[in-house]
């Protein structure tokens, strides 16, 4: 099974600790919003709820080999706007080692 085969099962389960299990001990994410960096455990306290409340639409891996892999999704949001989502993941031992995201509303 793949990383993103295993991302996408803990997503829709909604099961953080699925989610947990794929981070590398040293995960970082780079927030494309304010260049922040988010540790591990940040990045899983800010993620929990977040997967109970919102289910991205259209998701798929376009690209993954043992170095990285690239998502992209649509982020519906409850005041009916929308914004397309790309995730490159650096890989380190089979886990997610550093997201980098990237978002763009739509319409």
């Amino acid at each position: 099974m793949t990383l993103y085969e295993k991302y996408a099962e803990a997503l829709d389960a909604k099961n953080i600790d699925m989610l947990a299990a794929l981070c590398h001990p040293n995960f970082e994410m780079v927030m494309h919003s304010s260049g922040s960096v988010a540790s591990k455990n940040e990045y899983l306290e800010r993620l929990g709820p977040l997967i109970q409340k919102f289910t991205p639409k259209n998701r798929r891996c376009l690209y993954e080999n043992e170095d990285v892999m690239i998502m992209h999704f649509i982020m519906p949001f409850p005041n009916g706007t929308k914004d397309a989502v790309l995730y490159y993941v650096q890989k380190e031992d089979g886990l997610m080692r550093k997201i980098e995201t990237g978002s763009t509303p739509i319409k």
